[in-house]
């Protein structure tokens, strides 16, 4: 069954695997899995043990503005980037994969942008459905006496 944590996990995963794609295809790599999969790792290692933190947090300190789970800003929303962020320089510096130029400053924006700015939105659509209320739809229905039969 797809939770919310399970699908905020696969959306952060497919995220980082956009990151890595773009990645190598700015760098004219080869197009496979096995290479998609060998620049993700670091990151992917990263998302994991992130996303065990900012749970750790969340129950240990749970918030009292009713931001609660996967989506909220804080501890989620900046846990998770910077700690994958952070993860994934080191694990690309003790494997020999490197962390050289504005590599690491260009992988924080993205994640930040990304890993963040989803939640974000989202965040902002509930909070706009939310005040709005329920509305009810001005389409007929059928079998309503009067209203499209």
């Amino acid at each position: 069954m797809l939770t919310p944590r399970r699908s905020t996990l696969l959306v952060d995963v497919v995220c980082v695997l956009v990151f890595a794609a773009a990645g190598r295809s700015s760098h004219a790599e080869h197009a496979s899995i096995v290479g998609l999969l060998t620049t993700a790792w670091p990151f992917l290692v990263g998302l994991g043990l992130a996303t065990v933190l900012a749970d750790a947090l969340a129950r240990r300190w749970p918030r009292s503005d009713g931001q609660r789970g996967p989506l909220a800003i804080l501890p989620w929303g900046w846990t998770v980037p910077v700690v994958t962020w952070a993860v994934a320089m080191g694990l690309r510096t003790v494997s020999g994969h490197g962390v050289s130029g504005a590599f690491p400053l260009v992988a924080l924006g993205f994640l930040v942008l990304v890993l963040l700015g989803w939640r974000v939105a989202v965040t902002a659509v509930r909070s706009a459905i939310r005040r709005r209320g329920p509305q009810r739809s001005e389409a007929p229905v059928l079998g309503t006496p009067g209203r499209g039969d």
